[in-house]
């Protein structure tokens, strides 16, 4: 569903929280990393969520036999009708065709999407008394990478006849709600601290060599992690897919924060060779930082070899950081890529940056108004 937007944005009062660009990649990106393996068979279908198993839209487990044309009474070699497995069989395309194909009429649909499956702001669990929430949806002129289809289909068309936006009301105890007002009417400060995402993307030049600076954050937004994904023909048609991505036959990446290069040690990746463990350890490790899980307790949707064909994604974690870092009040960051071979035409770099944002409730004796410090 998020390949219908452009972007979404959500707001608190007049202030802009977040803003998602290219929802839908960051979204894909994102529940790659933080999803077990099971949720696509359990509660992922709830908005349309099944993980993507190859770049084909074909929903035929086993190809078809050719025709053995077997007399009678005559004897079958083995082997001849043992079903063949189809090599471009998409587990994930086949379940949610499934389910839309089920409907009646087929092709309807009702997706409940969480609000962290879109937003960082969607850790925060904390009340926001008596002020006013919004979300913004900017559609795409076209819904082709919303509907991934075979050679031959007609192109299909998205129509949304209702969105609604589903949010917990809390019946607060008196004693508490007394509290509440009294710290609205002696103007005090609230802090409202989450990790929030801010996204961007870029067109690669075709060259072996690539350096991206993206946005400067202010000094009391700390970047996190920073993570990166590319494809190459991905939103041209409804037969490209936009949900996997390509390695490029990248050689080797660095993220510099102001002076500092993360990671902290260089490495060099060969993708052809296998050679690209670190990265999947990079990717990998994000859920156990990320959540506090043990990856023995709760792995991603990834696994290794998935990771190169399908989901080659770029974690950098750059929790730790100097001090000095951070004295400008500006944090520049630059990205550095370095490929086997020129990069393809129309390939884009998808990038997402979690960081620590810190706004406040601000008071002025009656209402509540959200603001930067």
């Amino acid at each position: 569903m998020m390949y219908l937007f452009e972007s979404i944005s959500y707001q608190i009062g007049t202030t802009i929280v977040e803003t998602i660009h290219s929802p839908g990649q960051v979204s894909t990106i994102f529940g790659l990393l933080s999803y077990p393996d099971d949720f696509n068979s359990s509660s992922g279908l709830m908005f349309g969520w099944s993980k993507d198993t190859t770049s084909h839209a074909n929903s035929s487990k086993y190809n078809r036999l050719p025709n053995a044309n077997i007399a009678g009474d005559a004897p079958i070699n083995a082997g001849t009708l043992t079903p063949v497995e189809n090599p471009n069989y998409h587990q994930g395309f086949a379940a949610r065709r499934n389910l839309l194909m089920s409907a009646n009429p087929s092709g309807h649909f009702s997706f409940l999407i969480p609000f962290d499956h879109i937003f960082g702001f969607g850790d925060y669990t904390k009340a926001i008394y008596n002020v006013k929430h919004s979300l913004k949806f900017t559609r795409k002129t076209s819904d082709n990478e919303a509907i991934h289809r075979a050679n031959g289909v007609q192109d299909g068309k998205i129509k949304l006849t209702h969105i609604s936006w589903r949010i917990p009301a809390l019946n607060i105890e008196r004693g508490k709600l007394s509290e509440l007002r009294n710290i609205i009417e002696n103007k005090q400060m609230i802090p409202v601290g989450y990790r929030a995402r801010t996204t961007d993307s870029t067109i690669l030049s075709q060259t072996r060599e690539f350096s991206w600076r993206t946005p400067a954050l202010n000094g009391v937004e700390k970047p996190r992690w920073i993570i990166i994904g590319f494809q190459t023909n991905k939103n041209e048609s409804q037969e490209q897919n936009p949900a996997v991505f390509d390695h490029l036959d990248l050689t080797s990446a660095c993220v510099k924060l102001n002076t500092d290069e993360y990671p902290g040690e260089k490495f060099t990746i060969n993708f052809p060779t296998n050679d690209y463990s670190i990265l999947y350890e990079m990717f990998d490790r994000f859920k156990k930082e990320y959540y506090g899980f043990n990856s023995l307790v709760g792995g991603t949707q990834v696994n290794f070899s998935a990771f190169k064909s399908l989901f080659p994604i770029l974690v950098f974690d750059v929790q730790y950081q100097k001090e000095r870092a951070n004295e400008t009040g500006i944090i520049d960051i630059q990205l550095k890529f370095s490929f086997a071979n020129p990069v393809p035409a129309n390939t884009t770099a998808y990038i997402t940056t979690i960081s620590d944002r810190m706004y406040h409730l601000k008071s002025d004796g009656k209402n509540l108004v959200l603001i930067s410090k």
